[in-house]
């Protein structure tokens, strides 16, 4: 049983690895846009340019006036069509001074709680590896994984819908409005709950089984 629950927890730990390859493959791509641009004229690359733009989820509100583009299928040579979900922005966007400020140590403690996350979920398993799998200090650790969570995936949710709202103030494009439900955290606030769920599922254990000892 323990072996079986230690594979199911490396490949969580793989799964979030992946999950973070996109995120520090971005981060270099950044730097080496920046790195080439610095040694150049000063001029930003197309690949900075991008870097720096502004991601909007879009969704369709209009068929009768729908935007399209094109592109080239470099299999076929055809010239197909294409409609956005999600474009990037290169005009500026402005934001308020306070809500950059904001959004950018929202962001910083997202890490800090994925890294908090990470470490409970590591004393969780070396407590049950030790048979240590009912008591009321692996209640609290799952209450405190899953609220972190819940609150981290809560603000964050909060903080780019009303992103959103204020890009769609200075950007829009013909058909498309924002996609306001795809910046909502779904499987970031199923984890939260389901941690606390469990939690409140040992806890019923729990009281039962001290409730058994006293009848006994």
């Amino acid at each position: 049983m323990k072996k079986r629950l230690n594979i199911l927890c490396l490949l969580v730990f793989v799964a979030i690895a992946i999950g973070f390859i996109p995120v520090f493959y971005g981060i270099g791509q950044g730097f080496m846009a920046g790195f080439t641009n610095y040694e150049q004229d000063g001029t930003p690359t197309e690949l900075e340019q991008m870097m720096q733009a502004e991601p909007v989820n879009l969704m369709t509100v209009s068929t009768a006036d729908l935007a399209s583009g094109s592109i080239r299928n470099e299999v076929t040579g055809d010239t197909v069509k294409l409609w956005p979900e999600r474009v990037y922005v290169g005009t500026p966007i402005h934001y308020p001074g306070w809500f950059s400020w904001m959004y950018s140590t929202c962001r910083l403690l997202a890490v800090v709680a994925l890294l908090v996350i990470v470490v409970l979920f590591l004393k969780l398993i070396i407590r049950v590896n030790r048979g240590r799998v009912f008591e009321w200090s692996n209640v609290r650790l799952l209450r405190w994984l899953g609220g972190i969570e819940l609150a981290a995936s809560v603000i964050t949710t909060i903080f780019q819908i009303y992103g959103a709202a204020l890009l769609s103030e200075q950007f829009a494009v013909r058909g498309f409005a924002p996609d306001y439900f795809s910046y909502i955290s779904t499987m970031e606030l199923s984890v939260g709950l389901v941690a606390l769920i469990v939690a409140e599922i040992f806890a019923v254990g729990l009281k039962m089984k001290e409730e058994q000892e006293l009848t006994i």
